[in-house]
């Protein structure tokens, strides 16, 4: 593999991290907004919400598994093969342990909350740990 190729793909995954945080903050601001106006989930929102969900949820799924070899969504230098399958496990955790939290905790928490921004918390929730993590494994 070219030095070129290479610098291209470190290029191209830093800013899939930065557009990872950056959705995951849109996200977070379209969850927050109804809780924070107190007013009912925006129409769209109960559709597309859970829609997104589901569809993160199995790219992620997809990507950060053993399923990652029957797709060509992996990288070709290996370091960087290594980061994002790293960082996909670990927003497959962190969800885990929030899914995990908003059940040990709904009787306070989630009864006020409706399902469509419970998705939304939980896509942020996936997004921004995919993006801290890889520009964490990432540093110089």
């Amino acid at each position: 593999m070219k030095q070129q190729d290479i610098k291209t793909e470190e290029k191209f995954i830093s800013h899939n991290a930065w557009f990872s945080i950056f959705m995951a903050c849109t996200f977070l601001f379209a969850g927050v907004y109804p809780i924070l106006k107190q007013t009912n989930t925006a129409p769209w929102l109960s559709t597309v919400g859970p829609l997104l969900f589901i569809t993160i949820l199995i790219i992620f799924i997809a990507k950060g598994f053993s399923l990652s070899r029957l797709f060509v969504f992996t990288y070709k230098d290996e370091f960087l093969n290594t980061i994002d399958t790293l960082a996909y496990k670990h927003s497959g955790i962190a969800l885990s342990f929030f899914i995990g939290g908003v059940y040990t905790t709904s009787d306070r928490f989630a009864d006020s909350v409706s399902h469509a921004t419970m998705a939304m918390f939980y896509i942020t929730v996936m997004l921004l740990v995919y993006g801290i993590s890889i520009l964490w494994q990432s540093r110089d």
